[in-house]
């Protein structure tokens, strides 16, 4: 039996933990604080409206964006260095809150993940585009993606014809990539940072989001999920949910967000045989 001890979206907060007798740690990403996450609500309104990249960081002078992700930065590391210290394996992925994205912007034109986050971590697993064994378990890792990778009825308005096409064949790549870490017969933990695409734990429900009420989980997780049936997918990202569904023959969990929320995972035989999920202390939804 291997017992798992689930993190969701902490945005800087450091996690309370409810159960210490785990085998190990999954935590599918946006560990770094998100002060900014105003700017970039703007900035993507701005986007929808023009149609034209945004950058949030143009909203503001750049020595005040540089302090304020040197913060972020600082918050997410003092979070991942605390979860390296219960000297288990922690298996994790960057969310869109990790500063891996390339901007026109050189400060930021890095992956900070590898090589501020994580770096001399010794216990965290770094799981994006990687596949990883434990015990018995193939675990392979999506991070990053925030929205649907492919252009679905939610986003395609964004896209001129040529930026279709070349987002059609961004995802190909992506797809062939990332189908290729599946073999049959293996135990599979998908583990990515968005929950896949349309189920009722990927709808947004914030109406000072732009997006409020659309369906913006990952469009590769779901293909997937569905081509391969893994045995669970664990993600996060849409904050507002907390909990699972099933997907095919998959059962899907939605980590949820803030330093008191926990879920416990229990694995044996190729056979889920236990899922709580925990929300200052109290468990929500028990599963045997």
């Amino acid at each position: 039996m291997t017992k798992f001890l689930i993190i969701g979206d902490l945005h800087g907060n450091k996690p309370t933990i409810y159960r210490k007798d785990f085998d190990a740690i999954i935590a599918p990403g946006d560990f770094c604080s998100d002060n900014l996450r105003k700017y970039m609500f703007e900035a993507l309104k701005k986007e929808i409206q023009t149609g034209q990249d945004y950058w949030w960081y143009n909203l503001m002078s750049k020595k005040r964006a540089k302090q304020e992700v040197i913060k972020s930065l600082k918050d997410g590391r003092k979070i991942l260095e605390f979860l390296n210290s219960f000297n288990v394996p922690v298996f994790a992925l960057p969310g869109n809150w990790d500063w891996t994205r390339e901007t026109d912007w050189s400060y930021l034109n890095k992956n900070y993940w590898k090589s501020y986050l994580i770096k001399d971590l010794k216990n965290i697993r770094n799981c994006h585009k990687n596949k990883l064994k434990f015990k018995d378990l193939t675990i392979i890792g999506h991070g990053i993606t925030s929205s649907p990778e492919y252009p679905t009825k939610e986003t395609i308005k964004r896209y001129t014809k040529k930026e279709l096409s070349k987002e059609k064949k961004e995802y190909k790549k992506l797809f062939n990539q990332m189908n290729k870490k599946f073999k049959k017969g293996e135990k599979i933990i998908f583990l990515t940072h968005n929950v896949p695409y349309n189920t009722k734990l990927d709808k947004i429900v914030n109406k000072s989001s732009p997006l409020n009420g659309k369906h913006m989980g990952s469009y590769l997780a779901r293909q997937l999920i569905l081509k391969h049936k893994p045995l669970v997918s664990i993600g996060g990202h849409m904050h507002e949910h907390f909990g699972k569904d099933k997907l095919g023959k998959t059962i899907i969990i939605n980590a949820g967000f803030g330093s008191y929320v926990n879920t416990i995972l229990e694995i044996n035989d190729n056979k889920i045989t236990k899922l709580e999920f925990i929300r200052n202390k109290k468990i929500l939804l028990k599963q045997l």
